[in-house]
């Protein structure tokens, strides 16, 4: 009896269950090409990365690792590298001559990979011990999951990483926001609930892109990436709306470790210029989020005027593919994989950048404000950012680039913080309702007091009509 317990135990807190996992072996799990693209990479760090595959992945299921150089310019990188990999047997070279980004070395890897699974991952990683089979097990049992390792940081100067724990562990998954950015949040109620113990998959409505799994024959139905993407930008959510809205899902596998060096900035360089990410979140956009495009358009002027110049190049190609495999609608995907994003208004009533005429300066929330920092007055730059602001229909004032920050006044104070009203079951306070009188003053409801410029910088006062201080135009 103390032994059933104990085993009821183990499931119902899920503590060691990913050590006590068991893989098929009749039949076999799927074989792996692995997939490394690298541009100009430290020796160590690549062949760190080569070697923790080779060291941690069964034989029996690593068909090949595949280094996929993007045109990298050191010279240990080239005929040294080739003569290395030799002697490792499983390992060889493929090179693009030109530089052309992440989404085309990796479509090269994907198409002379032999393995029946396709394993991305990135140049600077370290595989702990059993990451790979939970993948491929996953993959065996479900041919449309799109599996990713739960990821831990490799120290960027150190290079030393946190060990996983067993129990207690707290889960992440991909979130994105309204100007197509990816990030991460921890798991809500109805997920935890869903997940029988710590071996379950994780549902996640996006991924980070830079290390996963996924069937070739899937890849290849699903369309791959898409291929008139440049250099490195928006695949990653492409791919994770594409996969979720043409039938197939995105998991984390709690059970498979791969720690990854998060860089302080890019480690890709753009021979185009940034201008490319803008034209691959216009390509995802237009393809997948019908609608809700112009909730992005909104939030990147860069993006907005591609879109209305059609200067993205030809998305034909990706509808058909949309038609072909009956995808559903990006409505569906935020009510069925995504319902806890908040969806801003679709046409607020007034939105853009707001002027004050007594000093002829905007509304500015500053540099890095997440909420709490004072808001300034700062020079018309017409470039959105962080003089965006939206007067929605529930009458609050929103910075809502990212997260979504509203205006909040008492007497005599002005600040930004978390907006009360997030959709169902709330509603907007007094100190967040604000009015646009026909006199071009703005009206907190709650105290009654109207946003003026003061001394260069913004505040509260008492209404007063004739104060061209008070005076503010939504551009």
């Amino acid at each position: 009896m103390k032994t059933q317990n104990r085993s009821q135990e183990i499931v119902c807190d899920g503590s060691i269950r990913c050590v006590d996992q068991k893989f098929r072996r009749c039949p076999p799990l799927p074989t792996t090409s692995v997939i490394i693209v690298f541009h100009n990479e430290a020796w160590s760090t690549l062949l760190r990365t080569v070697y923790s595959v080779l060291h941690t992945a069964p034989a029996i299921l690593l068909k090949e690792i595949i280094l996929v150089d993007d045109a990298s310019t050191d010279d240990y990188l080239k005929e040294q590298l080739e003569q290395y990999v030799k002697k490792l047997q499983v390992v060889r070279v493929v090179r693009q001559e030109e530089r052309k980004g992440l989404i085309t070395a990796r479509l090269l890897g994907a198409s002379v990979a032999q393995a029946e699974v396709l394993t991305f991952l990135d140049a600077h990683c370290e595989c702990f011990h059993g990451w790979l089979e939970p993948l491929l097990a996953r993959i065996a049992e479900e041919e449309t999951a799109v599996v990713s390792p739960d990821i831990v940081t490799i120290d960027l100067n150190t290079f030393e990483f946190s060990k996983p724990v067993q129990r207690g562990r707290v889960h992440s998954r991909g979130n994105f926001d309204w100007s197509l950015t990816f990030g991460w949040e921890t798991l809500p109620a109805h997920e935890k609930q869903r997940r029988k113990d710590e071996t379950y998959p994780i549902k996640s409505p996006t991924f980070a892109g830079g290390l996963f799994s996924i069937s070739k024959s899937y890849f290849e139905h699903i369309g791959t990436y898409d291929n008139q993407m440049e250099i490195w930008g928006g695949e990653n959510v492409e791919m994770s709306f594409r996969v979720w809205q043409c039938g197939g899902q995105l998991e984390i596998i709690p059970c498979s470790v791969v720690g990854h060096v998060f860089r302080t900035k890019s480690p890709h360089t753009f021979p185009k210029g940034i201008s490319v990410i803008a034209r691959n979140q216009v390509r995802l956009a237009e393809v997948w989020m019908d609608g809700y495009k112009e909730i992005f358009y909104r939030r990147n002027m860069q993006a907005a005027k591609m879109a209305q110049e059609k200067s993205f190049g030809d998305i034909s190609e990706r509808l058909k593919l949309k038609e072909q495999l009956h995808c559903r609608n990006f409505s569906w995907f935020l009510n069925n994989i995504y319902p806890e994003m908040f969806v801003p208004d679709l046409k607020p009533t007034f939105y853009g950048a707001i002027r004050n005429l007594g000093i002829n300066q905007c509304l500015d929330v500053g540099e890095n404000n997440h909420g709490g920092k004072p808001l300034i007055m700062y020079t018309c730059h017409g470039l959105g950012g962080n003089q965006y602001f939206e007067y929605t229909t529930q009458r609050d004032l929103r910075h809502n680039i990212a997260k979504q920050l509203c205006l909040h006044a008492s007497a005599d104070t002005l600040g930004l913080r978390n907006c009360h009203f997030t959709g169902k079951n709330s509603q907007v306070p007094k100190d967040e309702e604000w009015e646009l009188t026909q006199d071009q003053l703005i009206r907190n409801s709650g105290s009654g007091t109207c946003l003026t410029s003061e001394d260069k910088k913004p505040a509260m006062a008492s209404c007063n009509p004739s104060d061209p201080h008070q005076h503010w135009l939504f551009n």
